[in-house]
């Protein structure tokens, strides 16, 4: 598998938990004092908490991130301990392209309420998206001390074994699941991720069969099937899995990212393109679909957008060295030379990096380019003549 589609496609499988995302409002002008001779007019009642967040709810069902961040800032600064108000503000961050402002608003809410489920769910997913999967599991073992056998918990958490490799102990949560809730599609999913780990496809594929069986509308079902097919080299039945999936439901993102890397893989970057912008716009928080939209882009020959793309890759993910490496080349396409051999040159500086030899190599070209751009200056200054 190409090395850019296999990235892509290491997308998590299972559907995300759908709970309720925006950076902090700035702080409005101060208005300037009135005259002392001025009356000032009656002021309002400032509303309830509680009627603030009924409007954040109204807000956020309407998809007005920013105004339902505004609310719940206001309700919170009232009730700082209101565990509700504190997800969906973490909710709110989190469409807005704030994940670390999410991940603290979900920890705070686990604060107030160690059993609020919303919260424990989508900041393990949080963690496991930032590539942070232990620190997953210590989320989800510590929500199932307040929540008990919680099916959706055990799923998370066998999520975050499998990320680490703890197959085993990852099976051991899926089955702890099928035990008392023998008709949970999302176990079998899980058990099918770790066959598939184990280079098991054909028992992968008979859990996946299980999980149809039970939930034939879940778009995740499909969008794993085609992650089997890469497996396995066929990418054409892939695309039409993952194009199955987003039939199922159009806004799971994981589906459209698959199918951008499949497009990838063809090299047909115009429809990697259109593939990962709808992965985007439905889930920014993933460093790996901005990967792959950047390089559909730089495909493409739009290497100004590529480069946005790899800076919000880095705002994810610092030292991501395919997000490194890319940014300096769009800035060299861009003719930003001096900038490009100091973004090669700190890419030479990671320990252990790995494209650290192409990255001397289009060091030594760019200084070729500046030697041979520089005016050629005389051996020898003529002498003034006096005065």
């Amino acid at each position: 598998m190409h090395l850019r589609t296999a990235i892509a496609v290491a997308l998590c499988a299972s559907a995300c938990a759908r709970q309720v995302v925006k950076r902090e409002a700035a702080p409005a002008a101060a208005e300037a004092p009135r005259p002392a001779t001025q009356a000032a007019p009656p002021t309002q009642a400032e509303p309830s908490p509680q009627d603030l967040q009924a409007r954040a709810r109204a807000l956020l069902a309407a998809r007005d991130f920013a105004g339902a961040k505004a609310a719940l800032e206001r309700s919170l600064a009232a009730e700082p301990r209101n565990a509700a108000a504190l997800f969906e503000a973490g909710w709110a961050d989190e469409q807005l392209g704030d994940p670390d402002g999410a991940r603290k608003l979900y920890s705070a809410a686990l604060d107030a309420d160690p059993a609020h489920l919303g919260a424990a769910l989508n900041l393990s997913r949080l963690l496991r998206i930032s590539g942070r999967p232990a620190e997953a599991e210590a989320v989800c073992n510590a929500a199932l001390r307040a929540s008990r056998d919680e099916p959706r918990l055990l799923d998370a958490l066998a999520a975050a074994l499998r990320e680490q490799g703890k197959l085993d102990a990852a099976e051991a949560a899926a089955r702890r699941v099928l035990q008392r809730h023998p008709r949970d599609a999302e176990a079998y999913k899980q058990l099918a991720l770790i066959e598939a780990d184990r280079g098991r496809v054909r028992l992968a594929e008979t859990a996946l069969a299980n999980a149809r069986k039970l939930d034939p509308a879940d778009p995740g079902i499909a969008n794993t099937l085609g992650i089997l097919a890469m497996r396995k080299r066929d990418p054409a039945a892939a695309r039409e899995r993952f194009t199955e999936a987003v039939k199922l439901d159009p806004s799971y993102a994981p589906a459209w990212a698959n199918l951008g890397a499949v497009a990838l893989g063809y090299r047909d970057y115009p429809a990697a393109e259109e593939a990962y912008a709808k992965a985007v716009a439905l889930d920014p928080s993933r460093y790996e679909t901005h990967l792959g939209r950047a390089w559909a882009l730089e495909g493409t020959k739009k290497p100004a957008e590529a480069l946005a793309e790899y800076e919000k890759v880095l705002a994810l993910r610092p030292q991501q060295e395919d997000a490194l490496f890319g940014r300096a080349l769009a800035l060299k396409a861009g003719n930003q030379l001096a900038a490009a051999k100091a973004a090669f040159e700190q890419l030479v500086g990671l320990s252990g990096g790995s494209r650290a030899n192409d990255a001397r190599a289009q060091i030594a070209s760019i200084e070729l380019r500046l030697a041979r751009a520089a005016p050629a200056e005389p051996a020898h200054a003529e002498p003034r003549s006096a005065r």
